[in-house]
């Protein structure tokens, strides 16, 4: 019993210590102890943060090649780890995160192998009843968040839609994608495991390029083509959902459509508050005082409860009103979805002036929320076997700690030089295993 507790304790710190960590909490261990074996749970807390090979993986975990391949391999359709098909037969492997990760590869497709209701009873009990927020809080450390708001492309005047950058657009972003995949909604299945389905398709999480073909792969999702993922997306939007896709400029793995009685995400903006850095789709819902007669569906329809109706008394030439709507600028996420309420043209999608910072790549955006959340130290220098990375991980940490650092660290063109330097160097150390991210 201690070496199992071991085990999944292990696993726990390991998860923890990626750039979207798993804080400890019962229910983690529990949903743990359900997804993994003991003898899986030891060998994933021993795999490095980068993508690797099996050679590498079982040296670390201190077991046979053999039996680390067939303990992989076993985990891949559960998805509880990625692989990386090489032409030249070889296969480099990488643990999922709890999310994105395995929380939602877990309820995308619905198993007879795992007690799915009891996991989602766990995981709603981490995600969202944990008093202290401990995840949600977590998230809300850092600048770069997993994913980020796409405005609905049918709310933008035809003035500035000319604006709307490549990839800041869904459909241009699906268009481009090569491969695209479709599975349940982890968020809306959840609550049907729980009994409080909505009236949303249970499926519409879309998948593409590397993303789509790894969940396809495994058997996660089902590939389809790009007019049906074209579909999805005006679905969505006609049925006011939240398109929130993989926080990156090149290469983005997927959309998420998002109804605001489900959604994690949009559930962990709404706990955050102002208190959250600014996520934003660059754009902003704005009022015209004059003509907004106070219906207030805006208000009901925003999903982070961003607009409010306020005391407002008649204009000149106005509308008859009591109240009108009013747009707290630091919690829009600038999704559009308020712009379809208003019949009376009270309200637009403008551009904001001062751009949120997209990274270019995954490497980036790893390397980033590493960074933002005191975690780079452990991502460069993981193995603690050996006693140079233990001693350059404290190293590291401790100066990116001083106040001297952290001040020129929070300037975002010295962040974005600094973490540049890493991505070049992590992609020469690793051999090519990470070229696509």
């Amino acid at each position: 019993m201690a070496h199992e507790h071991d085990s999944y304790a292990h696993l726990q710190q390991r998860l923890d210590r990626m750039p979207i960590g798993a804080p400890a909490h019962r229910a983690l261990f529990d949903i743990l102890r359900e997804l993994y074996s003991t003898e899986e749970a030891s060998l994933a807390a021993s795999m490095p943060f980068q993508p690797s090979g099996t050679r590498t993986i079982a040296r670390r975990a201190g077991i046979s090649e053999t039996r680390a391949k067939e303990l992989l391999e076993a985990m891949l359709p559960r998805g509880l780890v990625i692989d990386f098909p090489r032409p030249d037969g070889r296969t480099a492997w990488f643990l999922n995160p709890a999310v994105i990760g395995f929380f939602e590869f877990t309820m995308m497709r619905v198993r007879d192998d795992v007690d799915q209701k009891r996991i989602a009873t766990l995981m709603w009990e981490y995600l969202r009843k944990d008093p202290d927020h401990a995840f949600v809080n977590m998230l809300g450390e850092g600048r770069t968040y997993i994913a980020r708001p796409l405005v609905h492309e049918d709310a933008v005047s035809p003035e500035t839609f000319s604006e709307i950058l490549d990839w800041e657009r869904a459909t241009e972003i699906v268009a481009t994608a090569g491969t695209w995949s479709e599975g349940i909604c982890h968020c809306r299945h959840v609550k049907k495991q729980l009994g409080e389905r909505c009236d949303y398709p249970l499926d519409h999480c879309l998948s593409f390029g590397m993303g789509a073909d790894y969940l396809a792969r495994a058997g996660i999702a089902r590939r389809i083509d790009k007019g049906r993922a074209l579909e999805v997306l005006t679905h969505a939007r006609e049925h006011d959902c939240v398109q929130m896709v993989d926080n990156v400029k090149r290469r983005p793995t997927f959309i998420c459509n998002c109804c605001s009685c489900c959604c994690e995400m949009l559930d962990g903006f709404r706990v955050l508050g102002a208190a959250r850095h600014p996520v934003t789709s660059n754009h902003l819902a704005v009022i015209a005082d004059a003509a907004c007669n106070g219906c207030g569906l805006c208000a009901k329809k925003c999903p982070v409860g961003a607009i409010e109706l306020r005391p407002a008394q008649r204009l000149p030439g106005g509308p008859k009103r009591k109240a009108a709507a009013h747009v707290d600028e630091r919690l829009c996420l600038g999704c559009g979805v308020c712009r379809r309420q208003c019949k009376f043209d009270a309200l637009v999608m403008k551009r904001i002036p001062t751009k949120m910072h997209t990274p270019e790549s995954q490497m980036e955006k790893m390397l980033l929320q590493a960074l933002e959340r005191g975690k780079l130290a452990d991502i460069l220098f993981d193995d603690r076997s050996r006693l140079s990375h233990r001693v350059l991980s404290g190293v590291l940490g401790t100066i990116l700690e001083m106040p001297p650092a952290r001040q020129l660290l929070a300037k975002q063109q010295l962040r974005s030089r600094f973490v540049d330097l890493l991505v070049s160097g992590w992609k020469r150390s690793s051999a090519g295993w990470t070229a696509k991210l």
